[in-house]
């Protein structure tokens, strides 16, 4: 989440005269007095308290912990008036971890971890909702504020505005009524269409991108099969000082089937097949086929909060390009394997997301990707936040490059993948926060 940048217009500064001048110099230093007195008297603190339902000593400090694009935190705040919201975990009765992850059906499974701190130290609760592939974004937000609030209800219930709560039951249509049979037509499938693009341009330059998708996915507990197509054209145009027209052109489209069975709650095994084209990568086709196996430490049940994963694959790859590469190959076959480690946690204070990833043919090891990725999100003490996150890369297996190599062109618009032996990326943050810990206010004017 950004905080939104305010507008603030611009006013013209008038010319005043001298008696003018005192006048204002006057007013100011009562406005300065007027604020100074006003910051010392409790006045303000009673107007604060005065917008939530009870003072702060008697009313139950949250923090909410979710960097989901559905966690609408001014929505909370209006919504849940009966806790008092706080800046920092640090200072909250009640730690509220909300994770999430994708469900078979295309929606997202919501797990809100209620983590007691203080008076209420060990007091843990957990709770879950589902939301579905079409509902929209209010429907969602409905969705987790109302089961935010019955997980607060437990804890609101040990303080002394419990006495202001009350319990709404809204009964079924049919009190008693047995749950119908699930029937289900389309048999856990869920298809996906989408199109777009832009156009943009100027005088001397235009810029067209277009992209088509298809998918087809079905998820159980048992199998998660998933079928795509995809394709993406772009197109740049260029005048130039000598009045000649440069044209760039880039394409793509390819597919893929995979399959995955739940062997145990802990070991997976599966299998792709994929076929791609791609003017960057040299490539007029390339093939790919293979079974993998993965085992996690953790059961998969526990994925929201951890996961220590191992995966092991084998591909038959099969390559037609376009030009003659620096191995002086129009087409080749070749058997390559793929290990994976990855880990990921998170946790009260902060996440972790790591992983490693290494590959090689298997008639030339020699000829290998070596991949660290990681991010670390941590809450260091009291307001101090560090964010760190990257990416490293030792790349020996560009078979696919050109022999003619690319052009300055090519070079600059980025439409020919250059040879380098690595690749990093990287980025860093510290954030330090201050003040009070208090955070119910919600005002969006010149959001």
């Amino acid at each position: 989440m950004s905080d939104a940048k305010g507008w603030h217009p611009r006013l013209p500064t008038p010319i005043l005269k001298p008696y003018q001048m005192i006048l204002l110099r006057r007013l100011t230093l009562s406005a300065l007095i007027a604020a100074a007195a006003q910051a010392v008297v409790p006045g303000p603190v009673a107007a604060q308290e005065a917008e939530t339902p009870a003072s702060a000593t008697e009313t139950l400090r949250v923090f909410i912990d979710c960097r989901s694009r559905f966690c609408d935190f001014d929505h909370f705040r209006r919504e849940i008036t009966f806790v008092n919201y706080v800046r920092q975990r640090q200072d909250a009765q009640v730690h509220v971890l909300i994770t999430t992850r994708r469900t078979g059906g295309g929606g997202t499974e919501f797990t809100f971890a209620f983590i007691g701190q203080q008076a209420f130290q060990a007091v843990d609760d957990s709770l879950q909702f589902y939301s579905g592939n079409t509902d929209t974004e209010d429907e969602v937000r409905a969705g987790i504020t109302r089961t935010l609030k019955l997980g607060l209800v437990r804890y609101v219930a040990r303080t002394a505005a419990a006495e202001r709560l009350d319990v709404v039951y809204e009964a079924p249509a049919e009190a008693g009524a047995a749950p119908e049979a699930v029937d289900d037509p389309w048999n856990y499938w869920i298809f996906r269409v989408r199109v777009g693009g832009f156009v943009t341009g100027e005088e001397l330059q235009s810029f067209f991108d277009g992209f088509g998708s298809l998918s087809a996915n079905r998820t159980t507990e048992e199998w998660k099969i998933s079928v795509s197509a995809s394709g993406s054209y772009a197109e740049d145009r260029f005048e130039l000082s000598d009045g000649t027209e440069l044209l760039s052109v880039s394409r793509s489209y390819g597919g893929e089937i995979f399959a995955a069975n739940s062997l145990s709650d802990h070991w997976s095994a599966g299998g792709v097949v994929e076929a791609r084209a791609s003017t960057f990568r040299n490539q007029d086709l390339r093939l790919e086929l293979g079974p993998a196996l993965e085992y996690n430490i953790f059961p998969y049940a526990e994925s929201t909060r951890r996961e220590l994963k191992f995966l092991y694959a084998v591909q038959l790859n099969y390559f037609d390009y376009e030009e003659i590469t620096i191995f002086d190959k129009l087409s080749e076959t070749r058997l390559a394997h793929y290990f994976e480690i990855s880990y990921s946690i998170k946790q009260p204070f902060g996440s972790i997301r790591t992983s490693f990833e290494a590959s090689s043919f298997l008639d030339d090891f020699s000829q290998h990707s070596l991949e660290l990725s990681g991010r670390l999100d941590v809450r260091l003490v009291k307001g101090l936040q560090f964010d760190l996150g990257g990416r490293v890369e030792r790349t020996k297996n560009q078979i696919q490059l050109p022999r003619a190599g690319a052009t300055d062109e090519e070079v600059l618009l980025r439409r020919r993948e250059l040879g380098t032996e690595y690749r990093y990326f990287i980025d860093f943050g510290l954030s330090y926060s201050f003040g009070s810990i208090f955070n119910n206010v919600v005002n969006p004017r010149f959001d």
